[in-house]
């Protein structure tokens, strides 16, 4: 009797814990519920995969048909784990090494080429295309379209790639319908911003500024060209945003210090003894409140070691957001070597969080 209840018990277990791994399990919000399958990696039948993760396929309802227009169309989705982003070198030889095994077996035929993968960057993302030995529906060679992208996760060690296939030209409908299907989102942004913009997550400690002695959430936001061209007017203009676990107001002489601590910690200071002349400083003054925010303007001399290799004055704007009832604060840095009446501040002006953080 004892021996039967306890079976029940791990079978029950087994079944609550299923779901919860399937929905971990999981890249993109399939609201067409087209059909779906899950393939943790490394994959056997794929040995030259070198990736740790899985993999999430979503098939078109008529992705095996040749004469459908959704022949061989689907999406596949492939979150591995990773210290930084994935070279498109490693991504085209995974792919094709994939494929490879994919198609072996077969029934059609033992001798067949290789799959020929070509990948080019284009804007945030990459796009290509793959001919290969279809060993599943026809016995022929096929070429399919490929749209790609990846979204490297600092805060999770991860990169998510995604890939849009399709061996229809990219005016077919068939593109518009396999775009609907987004990825989920691990970490919701707390920015007011689109996709352009691009974005770094670091939790806290800051990896590179572990000084900065606070729990939460770091968020950096890039506009969408010129953060890194002197001759651009956004130059070294972003926004940036911290979410922490703080039960008080901050001040200005702490955040002017943690500032401080943050542009040392990004330009490796105290790792290089040349550099250490070029220390941060930092001024920060409160401007005025407007309702529960508290706007801080100042100024901050670092170093640039990204563009010029030389001195840099930064001038910046906070927005201070104390939130009592959940014991947080939410601060918004904007900077720029612009003076506040360029059109640079305009832009980043206008730049919010999202409504309802401290809710």
């Amino acid at each position: 009797m004892r021996k039967t209840i306890l079976t029940l018990l791990f079978l029950l277990q087994i079944s609550l814990l299923f779901p919860q791994k399937k929905e971990q399990l999981k890249i993109f919000e399939n609201k067409k519920n087209w059909k779906t399958e899950i393939i943790e990696f490394p994959i056997n039948w794929a040995p030259k995969v070198k990736l740790t993760g899985f993999e999430e396929l979503i098939f078109t309802p008529n992705w095996s048909d040749p004469k459908n227009d959704e022949f061989w169309s689907l999406i596949m989705g492939w979150k591995i784990d990773s210290e930084k982003t994935i070279s498109l070198k490693e991504i085209e030889n995974n792919f094709k090494n994939y494929f490879d095994g994919v198609m072996k077996p077969n029934h059609w035929s033992k001798n067949f080429p290789q799959p020929k993968v070509i990948f080019q960057n284009k804007g945030n993302g990459f796009f290509g295309t793959m001919t290969f030995f279809d060993g599943f529906h026809t016995g022929k060679m096929t070429t399919v379209n490929i749209q790609g992208k990846q979204f490297f996760d600092k805060l999770f060690k991860e990169s998510i790639i995604t890939f849009y296939i399709s061996p229809k030209d990219y005016n077919n409908p068939i593109w518009n319908s396999l775009k609907e299907i987004e990825t989920k989102q691990n970490y919701t942004s707390i920015f007011k911003l689109d996709t352009s913009w691009g974005k770094e997550v670091f939790p806290f400690p800051i990896p590179f500024a572990k000084n900065i002695n606070y729990e939460g959430i770091a968020e950096v936001r890039f506009p969408p060209e010129g953060w890194r061209n002197p001759k651009h007017s956004n130059f070294w203009s972003y926004v940036y945003a911290w979410s922490i676990n703080l039960d008080r107001k901050i001040t200005e002489k702490e955040l002017a210090i943690n500032l401080q601590k943050y542009f040392d910690g990004l330009n490796h200071i105290e790792n290089n003894k040349h550099l250490k002349k070029y220390k941060a400083s930092a001024k920060i003054q409160k401007n005025k409140i407007i309702g529960e925010t508290t706007i801080y303007i100042g100024e901050i001399n670092t170093y640039d070691r990204f563009a010029t290799n030389t001195t840099l004055k930064l001038n910046v704007i906070v927005e201070s957001n104390y939130c009592k009832k959940n014991k947080k604060n939410f601060l918004l840095f904007k900077f720029s070597p612009k003076d506040y009446n360029h059109k640079t501040w305009i832009i980043l002006k206008s730049i919010n969080l999202v409504k309802g953080l401290c809710n």
